[in-house]
């Protein structure tokens, strides 16, 4: 998924910092503004126990999807209902697999493979995410095409009536809604973010949607093990201050762009409350108290983080910002003096998100940017490593 501030070019960068100061394996990892989950996923597969926590919901069922299970969820009760029967009978098993690093897995249990074909096979209906969102619909929005918003709008549904009746767990909702949000992206009429649409269906949109499978991360720990949270940052770090967590990974918002604005389709999908608000002005905004992150504005971005180090309660901190964010690169600094005991800075050189061309509104000056990796050891904690 084409995500704001997507650290999944630097995995491989976050991987050997932890492994340079050697942090403990099998303890506990938060990661307190986890966006797609990408850091998460990493963080499992590297052995930890993870805790992920975003405040916006779509963020909250990509997480689940890879952190509270071990490998895909099996449907036990919806198979063993009367549409079971039908999905049992699917035939065919085109669906593709989403893995971390794009890895080719192929499954044993493949019953998530016939309850995910059978979506895919419904027939495309009406309803008010089609009419508010869809080229056809009632309100002349394009983030989908015709036949893509009539598909998305009997998948998520049915996954709701499943639900509903009891016939799928909570996780294995979280995991159908993932699926389908990671699906929809690659057909969505946008560039790239949820701000505006197209005026007119790109051909990648065009593209029927495939459905595909998000495979869990797997571990030797029990999936049980791992949460995910959807709250402000603050409430969680009051939620587990009781914990033993080794680090904290911090990857919060570093400019203007609202993500509550910048992806309110995909939290529409997870949420599928299209009949508690009115979708609002020309790109059909979510309910006007949608929340918007402090970090996200300049004359509250130094308090954030202040709070923020405040309330940390964890032997290790490690963050990443952007060297165009709305803090200086002294205040990072300054912070982490403040705070820790020692810490490394690290600069790298990163390629720049882009949601669109250039155009007479915006010039891009670069297409680079720099990159920060800061970690540093907590003060009046017990700690052998030094940095």
């Amino acid at each position: 998924m084409n995500y704001i501030g997507s650290k999944y070019s630097l995995l491989n960068k976050i991987t050997r910092i932890i492994e340079d100061f050697d942090i403990p394996k099998g303890g506990i990892v938060l990661d307190l503004f986890s966006g797609t989950g990408i850091v998460s996923q990493l963080f499992k597969s590297m052995g930890y126990i993870t805790y992920a926590n975003d405040w916006q919901y779509y963020s909250y069922c990509l997480s689940a999807s890879f952190l509270l299970f071990n490998d895909f969820p099996v449907f036990n009760k919806l198979l063993n209902t009367e549409e079971g029967k039908l999905i049992k009978n699917v035939d065919k098993e085109n669906i593709k697999i989403l893995c971390l690093n794009n890895r080719i897995y192929k499954p044993n249990n493949k019953s998530f493979i016939k309850v995910l074909e059978y979506l895919q096979n419904l027939k495309g209906k009406k309803g008010k995410f089609y009419d508010f969102y869809c080229e056809g619909g009632t309100e002349g929005r394009l983030y989908f095409s015709k036949d893509n918003g009539k598909k998305i709008q009997a998948i998520r549904d049915k996954i709701e009536d499943w639900h509903r009746y009891n016939f799928i767990t909570y996780n294995e909702k979280t995991w159908l809604i993932a699926c389908l949000l990671e699906s929809a992206d690659r057909v969505a009429n946008t560039a790239s973010v949820y701000g505006a649409y197209l005026k007119k269906i790109k051909k990648s949109a065009e593209k029927t949607i495939e459905l595909t499978g998000i495979k869990p991360v797997a571990s030797r720990l029990k999936p049980n093990l791992n949460k995910v949270f959807c709250k402000d940052a603050l409430e969680i770090l009051k939620l587990v201050k009781n914990r033993d967590i080794v680090l904290a990974y911090l990857d919060p918002p570093y400019n203007h762009r609202q993500y509550s604005a910048n992806y309110h389709i995909l939290e529409t999908i997870a949420k599928w409350d299209i009949n508690d608000f009115l979708p609002r002005g020309v790109t059909g905004l979510r309910n006007s108290k949608e929340l918007n992150s402090y970090y996200s504005l300049r004359s509250r971005a130094e308090e954030s983080y202040r709070k923020l180090f405040l309330n940390l309660n964890s032997k290790y901190i490690l963050l990443s910002y952007n060297n165009e964010g709305l803090i200086s690169e002294k205040f990072i600094r300054n912070l982490f003096e403040e705070y820790c005991s020692s810490y490394k800075f690290e600069k790298i050189e990163y390629i720049r998100f882009r949601a669109d061309t250039d155009h007479p509104h915006r010039n891009y000056k670069t297409d680079r940017t720099i990159e920060y990796l800061i970690i540093g050891a907590m003060k009046n904690k017990s700690l052998n490593q030094k940095i």
